[in-house]
């Protein structure tokens, strides 16, 4: 139990302080920065829309519910791993003063961000509704989809909060892998327009599973497959322990580091 400190109710009490302040120091306690939350997806579904739709719309039945889907997933785990990315180098002062778990840091910063997701999620309800949809029991897996991502999140939170503290450019490295996994993931296109071989590269993308087990609740009303959430799950926990276990290997090593 030691090695899982953060559980105590003290630290989960932190966890969630921490990710609220957080939350609210991101203008997202403003009006603007609220705006600014729900627009930021939509600026991307914009964009992307008006690229593809030609070519796309009438190959993907729900085009518009098809692309935002996948904008939204996607968003929340590049916003969260890059949050993550700092964690620990921006609390600086606060772990050379305090004891206490540093794996509270990495945790609260994927909660803030997870914030964000929720209200991203809301839109993504609107938008269904919009075009006519209806909420039947499906829409409700949807929780369990969520739990998966932030599971997965989190392991490469680990991951990478460790890393941060060692070396400064993996942010803007981070930056570069998840804009190149744009276009690594099914957002505004469908695997069967993929070679078989191509398709084999994209389906070892965990994003690529729940994005399309996202799609078949809201689009096709649908169970999704069991099978690709399980490989999401085994990949998520061998990512999650490897990455708790390099963090608690170097966590007394982060105050010299930084």
């Amino acid at each position: 139990m030691k090695k899982f400190q953060f559980l105590k109710r003290s630290y989960r009490i932190m966890i969630w302080e921490m990710a609220v302040a957080e939350f609210r120091l991101k203008d997202q306690g403003t009006f603007l920065g609220f705006l600014w939350t729900l627009l930021h997806p939509l600026i991307y579904f914009i964009v992307l829309h008006s690229l593809f739709v030609k070519w796309m719309g009438n190959k993907i039945s729900n085009f518009p519910l098809y692309l935002i889907i996948g904008i939204v997933q996607w968003n929340f785990f590049c916003t969260a791993t890059m949050n993550a990315i700092n964690s620990i180098r921006d609390h600086a002062p606060l772990i050379k003063s305090i004891n206490f778990p540093k794996s509270v840091l990495v945790l609260s910063s994927v909660l803030s961000v997870l914030f964000s997701h929720l209200l991203e999620l809301l839109i993504l309800l609107v938008f269904w509704l919009i075009i006519g949809k209806n909420i039947g029991f499906s829409a409700f897996l949807l929780i369990v989809i969520l739990m998966i991502n932030v599971y997965l999140v989190t392991g490469v939170a680990f991951i990478l909060s460790v890393i941060g503290v060692y070396f400064l450019d993996i942010f803007r490295i981070w930056g570069i892998v998840t804009s190149l996994g744009l276009f690594l993931t099914p957002i505004f296109y469908t695997l069967d327009m993929l070679a078989p071989g191509k398709r084999s590269v994209i389906l070892l993308n965990p994003m690529t599973h729940i994005i399309i087990a996202s799609r078949s609740i809201l689009i096709e009303d649908k169970i999704p497959q069991v099978q690709g959430l399980l490989y999401v799950l085994a990949v998520s926990t061998v990512i999650l322990f490897s990455g708790y276990y390099l963090f608690k290997k170097n966590e007394g090593y982060f105050v010299e580091k930084i």
